[in-house]
C-alpha cells in the first residue's frame, strides 16, 4: 500500500526536516571552521574585547570546545538524517523494514549521546566564560527527562518494528 506522495503530513515531516539539516549543516560548517581559526588567529580573532586578554591555553580550552560543539552537531545532523529515510519509507508505502528498526535504535543511542555529551560541553563553557571574566549567566545543563524519555521511546519504537517485520514476514511465509 503506498501513500499519496501528496500526503500533508508527510511533506511537511520532510520539510521540517530538510531545514534541520540544513542548519546543522550550515551551523556546523561555521563552527568546524572556527577551530583552526581560534588556533591560529587567537587573541587577533577578539582583539576588540576585553576577553582578548585571556591566557593562551584558554585558546585551546576555546578550539575544545568548539569541537565539542561541532560534534554534538554531527550527532544532530545525523539523528535528522535517520528520521528522513523513515519518513521517506513511509512515503514509499513500507514502514515496517528491518531497516527501520535499525534506524530507530541509531536514533536512540544518539539522544542518548547528545544528551551525555551536553554536559561536559556545557560545564567547559561556563568555564571559559569565568576564565574569560565573564558573567556566564545560567545555562540549563541538567538531567533532561524528557531525554531520557525520547531515548527510551525510541528503544521500544526500534523492538516494536523489529516485532512487527518478523511478524509480517511470518505472515508472508504462511500465505
Amino acid at each position: 500500500m503506498q501513500d499519496t506522495p501528496n500526503d500533508p503530513l508527510l511533506l511537511a515531516a520532510k520539510g521540517v526536516i530538510y531545514f534541520m539539516l540544513g542548519i546543522l549543516a550550515f551551523a556546523g560548517f561555521f563552527v568546524v571552521l572556527g577551530i583552526p581559526a581560534t588556533l591560529i588567529f587567537g587573541a587577533d580573532l577578539g582583539a576588540n574585547i576585553e576577553a582578548a586578554e585571556l591566557p593562551r591555553y584558554a585558546y585551546w580550552l576555546i578550539a575544545l570546545l568548539l569541537t565539542g560543539v561541532a560534534g554534538l552537531l554531527y550527532l544532530a545532523f545525523m539523528f535528522f538524517r535517520n528520521m528522513l529515510r523513515i519518513v521517506q519509507s513511509v512515503g514509499e508505502g513500507d514502514p515496517f523494514v528491518p531497516e527501520n528498526a535499525d534506524r530507530l535504535t541509531r536514533m536512540a543511542w544518539l539522544m542518548l549521546a547528545l544528551n551525555l555529551i551536553a554536559l561536559p560541553v556545557a560545564g567547559l563553557g561556563l568555564y571559559i566564560a569565568k576564565l574569560a571574566g565573564e558573567q556566564p549567566g545560567t545555562i540549563d545543563a541538567g538531567f533532561d527527562v524528557g531525554g531520557i524519555v525520547l531515548v527510551l521511546t525510541l528503544f521500544v519504537l526500534a523492538r516494536v518494528f523489529r516485532h512487527g517485520t518478523a511478524l509480517r514476514e511470518d505472515l508472508e511465509g504462511t500465505v
